[in-house]
């Protein structure tokens, strides 16, 4: 009789559990990133009236069950459901949500060095610490610069708590601008506002050629059947024998001094000997007489009855390509905005000028450009000028020193800002290009005035930005994650902390969102509780039948004693 009023008090107290997580569940619905309970029971030991026995073949007797007497219901296990609970929009920018299995890491807390949460309703305090709940995220803080401009984190180290404001992030210092690049494209119809250097004699003419139908394909090409006939050339003669070909005379026309010789192989069938004067200018000259057939066959000329050709070169009236610009209107302009040591900002004016037009070479011609730096700020003293080429497709040439597309300037601060240094700035002009009837160049320079932290933002990979007063921005840190191998084992410490177990598995340090399974971050995001309340609720009404069935067998037994206890009276 006893037995049976111990078996509904365990009853009663193994349901009254369950509907203590019952209502612990239905209390964190709201909770950002709760993670609800389950109960699950067992039975208690029984107690043996009688062993099994097996049957007995000689008697014929059949064997039994054993008999035993149930003591009652125990809780075998609370289990941690770590499902992950829906995301709400908070329009926190400061709000965090994980996607996967990971945990936030913070320290704070006395039971351990780490704790864990799904909670991601962070805050910064007066000191700039990133907190959730008055404990401090941890992730990593230091990086470095790559050479492509981005930033690496070093996540090699053990993660601590990160402090927004460390390092001098909350007040940026300014930086002197050191480097600004130039994209877009120039006009390439704009008239060119110099003059052609001083060219070279020629003689020979692709179309010509063509015209003429000279056959010619290679330096090699056989010429035995011009033999006999003679050309000459700034007065030495040249008889083309049995046995020659091309080469052979050019050999003979590059011997004679002034005169260089090659072999230009026109439209592909038809090719020509191409003659110039090693020297440029107007005393550089070509007289060129001989056989017509010689003439027309070798130089692509037209001839007609005259055989004697004749060039002369071009003087350059301004060899160094430099031009006066005051009183010029610029092709094409582009203003940077440009910082000193101490922040002032400036702006300078890069200016473009077409400038002359090489075609000493009629099929590769190259056009040159001008630029020059300028300011109309009283307090920035400004130097610096040079010359660009662009090939014939607009393309700029970078492989001519001479004509450098990465110069530099050199500023000086002067009056009331004389106090800043001077300093230099790298003009990357290599994607700059020309094109017909275009004109538009933008510019991106680096540097800055100084600045205050004003903001900053949650990326999905855990990288905190900041946004300065000055428009800059940089990173602040990177928040990490913990993964773990069994998370249902994790301990329920409050504050929405957890901390390991020896069932839970080891935290073996922080790793970068979105790796190892832990899922990416989304900020302005709460995950909620994963507690559904109908499944809550359902459960609540079968816990509460359950306990009154247990209290009714407590009733029922003690009815029973109350009738044995009446027997005696």
């Amino acid at each position: 009789m006893m037995t049976s009023i111990y078996s509904g008090v365990s009853g009663l107290k193994a349901q009254q559990t369950k509907l203590n997580v019952i209502g612990n569940n239905i209390a964190n619905v709201n909770t950002a990133g709760y993670k609800a309970q389950t109960v699950s029971f067992a039975d208690l030991l029984s107690q043996t009236l009688s062993g099994a026995t097996a049957a007995n073949a000689t008697t014929g007797q059949g064997g039994t069950n054993a008999k035993q007497v149930g003591t009652g219901v125990g809780v075998a296990a609370t289990t941690t459901i770590t499902t992950i609970g829906s995301t709400q929009s908070t329009g926190n920018a400061n709000d965090v949500s994980i996607s996967g299995n990971g945990y936030f890491i913070v320290q704070g807390g006395g039971s351990s060095n780490y704790q864990f949460t799904r909670a991601g309703n962070f805050g910064v305090d007066a000191a700039g610490n990133l907190t959730v709940n008055g404990y401090n995220i941890c992730g990593w803080s230091d990086f470095t610069i790559a050479a492509d401009g981005s930033y690496v984190f070093n996540t090699d180290k053990a993660v601590s708590p990160l402090n927004l404001f460390s390092n001098g992030k909350q007040v940026l210092a300014a930086s002197a601008t050191t480097k600004s690049t130039l994209t877009g494209a120039i006009d390439a119809s704009a008239e060119a506002q110099g003059v052609t250097p001083a060219t070279a004699a020629t003689l020979g003419s692709a179309d010509n050629a063509t015209a003429n139908a000279t056959g010619l394909t290679a330096a090699s090409d056989d010429l035995t059947s011009l033999a006999g006939a003679t050309i000459t050339v700034n007065g030495t003669a040249i008889t083309i024998q049995s046995g020659d070909t091309i080469q052979t005379v050019l050999d003979s026309l590059n011997a004679i001094s002034g005169v260089t010789a090659s072999f230009a192989a026109g439209d592909g069938t038809n090719g020509y000997i191409q003659l110039s004067t090693s020297a440029a200018g107007s005393t550089a000259a070509l007289t060129v007489s001989g056989d017509n057939s010689v003439l027309t066959g070798l130089l692509g000329a037209t001839t007609g009855a005259d055989t004697t050709l004749t060039a002369t070169g071009t003087d350059a009236v301004n060899p160094t390509g430099l031009i006066d610009t005051s009183n010029l209107e610029a092709d094409g302009t582009t203003t940077l905005t440009v910082y000193d040591s101490l922040g002032n900002a400036y702006n300078v004016q890069v200016s473009l000028y077409k400038s002359y037009v090489d075609s000493s070479d009629p099929d590769n011609p190259v056009t040159y450009w001008q630029w020059e730096a300028d300011t109309a700020d009283s307090n920035l003293s400004v130097n610096g000028s040079g010359l660009l080429a662009f090939d014939k497709n607009g393309k700029i040439i970078t492989t001519n020193d001479t004509y450098d597309a990465t110069p530099s300037i050199t500023l000086t601060p002067t009056n009331s800002n004389a106090s800043a240094a001077a300093f230099s700035v790298a003009l990357d002009m290599t994607q700059v290009s020309t094109s017909a009837n275009t004109a538009s160049l933008t510019n991106t320079s680096d540097g800055y005035p100084a600045g205050t932290l004003d903001d900053f933002s949650i990326g999905s990979d855990g990288v905190i930005t900041g946004v300065y007063s000055n428009g800059y921005t940089q990173p602040l840190g990177i928040i990490a994650l913990a993964n773990f191998t069994n998370p249902a084992g994790l301990l329920k410490i409050g504050d929405n902390l957890y901390t390991t177990t020896v069932n839970s598995g080891a935290f073996t340090g922080g790793v970068i969102a979105g790796s190892a399974g832990t899922g990416s971050l989304s900020a302005g995001t709460l995950e909620m509780s994963n507690v559904d309340l109908s499944e809550q609720f359902a459960e609540m009404m079968i816990t509460q039948r359950a306990y009154q069935a247990n209290s009714k067998i407590i009733s029922a037994s003690d009815e029973c004693l109350q009738a044995v206890i009446n027997m005696v009276r």
